[in-house]
């Protein structure tokens, strides 16, 4: 039962509907957090909320998964992609609303802090968790891109 919600929730946590429903809930609060920069303006930022956490979150998780590939040992890629993807969704959004003129940064930005945290550290763990298996297709994949087609490991194996 466990191993099918993890299962379950790596799935859902990898797919697009997981990006779209969860940046949703975020697009609506900066709306209402900024309404009193007038209509236009919070839909703007809103919306641009929205699409940057849609993009956001797709690109991090292939940016953990190959920061998490990175070092030999797989707890420290899994530090590696957690720190990595924090970074990088918190430098672009301080950067896209600066530059739409959001009045209220942290406000927007403050309630996405902890689910933002709790979705690195899940998903590295589920990546974790995934590696420990040998026969897992990450664990298969990773070995056949450092096997490389000549049987010889590459230099960085």
């Amino acid at each position: 039962m466990r191993d099918r919600f993890l299962r379950d929730l790596y799935r859902l946590m990898d797919s697009p509907l997981g990006a779209v429903l969860g940046a949703m809930v975020y697009g609506l609060w900066a709306f209402f957090v900024n309404r009193h920069a007038g209509l236009p303006h919070a839909a703007l930022i809103g919306f641009t909320h929205w699409m940057m956490s849609v993009e956001i979150t797709m690109g991090c998780v292939d940016l953990m998964r190959t920061l998490f590939w990175l070092p030999s040992r797989p707890r420290l890629g899994a530090l590696l992609s957690v720190a990595g993807s924090l970074l990088t969704t918190y430098t672009l959004l301080i950067s896209v609303h600066l530059y739409i003129g959001t009045p209220n940064i942290l406000l927007t930005l403050a309630p996405g802090m902890l689910p933002t945290i709790g979705f690195a550290v899940v998903y590295s763990g589920l990546l974790l968790r995934e590696s420990a298996d040998p026969k897992s297709p990450a664990c298969v994949a990773r070995r056949a891109a450092l096997m490389g087609t000549s049987g010889e490991p590459h230099a960085r194996a």
